[in-house]
């Protein structure tokens, strides 16, 4: 454990790779976050996972999980015309170590990656751990996704802020019935609802579903693996710590609710989801897209997500962030995510200004700027 205290604040700062339940609790962490810890032990050279803990005395009063990602070539996060130009000509230069602060770990919540006890003062707990990552010898980047409600803090400590993908959420509350839930649909959506469940009952596919620990389901494992791996290789986004968020190991202990679809006994695509509270979380998904499109499989497993949602007596089912249409078109609520960039060296904040940040794939609009009118209805 890495043990500093910052003379400008009251905090201090250690650097952790376990957070114990006990601890879980005094920061309010559900499920979320245990399951987040339990990738912690699979950190590679290239992708590194720690906690960034903050106390007052010897009281924890808030926590952030930390991913670094070392020496990593910053052009692979721009859009895919840009990054044919671009890479080639910055080379080893691009080549940063960065340290990345948001809830993919944790079921990609939409809040921000920031866990505070009750009562405390959650910006100065935001500041006192910025401060001591910035402090941290050979890293060139600090990249932190909060909800703008969140993000107002590091306007004020040199980080540059933009929106990014919003995160799409399903509402189900008050449904105790699927018809409740398409009630409150559009026309138009409900025919979409059910003209994608006769497509895929046409094609003689089904959905299973598995509660457990997926290592112990040696079939599954390898399905799950098989269609990570497609949907990695077939996706337009570059995912940094997929090494880790992917890894087979860290996948066969997890503990969670996976819905597979199958065309006869082969798995065209899978869902895997953990219970938060009142919410159902989506974890991970993959695709085999060859054989899923014509079928609508993912449309169908975002469908008997949703009845599980309801069946479960949820309130909401998350989707993670906003990277395709069909998750666009499932959504009723969309929460805006701003993400605050800061770079050691000026020159590379200025470039980052100028060129980079619009131009990263997940890139949506500078802060003030009018988004498009679904992400407005969140």
């Amino acid at each position: 454990m890495l043990k500093t205290s910052l003379p400008s604040s009251p905090l201090r700062i250690d650097r952790d790779v376990i957070l114990t339940a006990e601890e879980q609790a005094i920061v309010a962490g559900g499920p979320a976050v245990a399951a987040c810890g339990s990738y912690f032990p699979y950190s590679t050279a290239a992708t590194e996972l720690f906690w960034a803990k903050a106390y007052q005395g010897d009281s924890l009063v808030g926590v952030a999980p930390v991913v670094r990602l070392y020496k990593r070539k910053a052009t692979d996060l721009l859009r895919p015309e840009v990054r044919r130009w671009l890479g080639p000509i910055l080379g080893p230069l691009s080549r940063k170590t960065t340290l990345l602060l948001d809830t993919a770990f944790m079921a990609y919540d939409a809040r921000s990656p920031f866990l505070t006890a009750a009562g405390v003062d959650r910006t100065a707990v935001k500041r006192a751990i910025s401060a001591f990552l910035k402090n941290q010898k050979k890293v060139d980047t600090i990249w932190i996704s909060e909800p703008p409600e969140e993000a107002e803090w590091a306007a004020a400590e040199r980080y540059h802020q933009f929106h990014t993908l919003p995160m799409v959420q399903v509402v189900v509350e008050g449904c105790t019935t699927l018809e409740e839930y398409l009630a409150t649909l559009s026309r138009n959506r409900r025919r979409n609802f059910r003209r994608e469940r006769e497509t895929f009952a046409k094609s003689g596919a089904r959905i299973d579903e598995y509660r457990g620990v997926i290592g112990d389901n040696p079939r599954l494992h390898g399905d799950v693996i098989a269609l990570l791996r497609a949907s990695a290789a077939h996706s337009q986004f570059n995912v940094p710590y997929n090494d880790v968020l992917t890894h087979p190991e860290a996948i066969a202990g997890l503990w969670q609710i996976v819905l597979t679809a199958r065309l006869g006994e082969r798995a065209v695509g899978f869902m895997s989801l953990l219970q938060d509270g009142q919410r159902l979380m989506q974890c991970h998904g993959g695709l085999d897209y060859a054989a899923s499109h014509e079928i609508l499989a993912y449309h169908n497993l975002i469908s008997h997500a949703i009845e599980l949602a309801i069946r479960m007596g949820c309130h909401t089912l998350t989707l993670g962030p906003m990277t395709n249409e069909t998750k666009r078109r499932a959504g009723g609520v969309f929460r805006p995510i701003v993400s605050s960039l800061w770079n050691r060296m000026p020159g590379d904040a200025y470039f980052a200004r100028k060129v980079f940040s619009k131009n990263f794939e997940v890139y949506r609009g500078e802060l003030g700027a009018p988004l498009d009118v679904e992400v407005r209805r969140a």
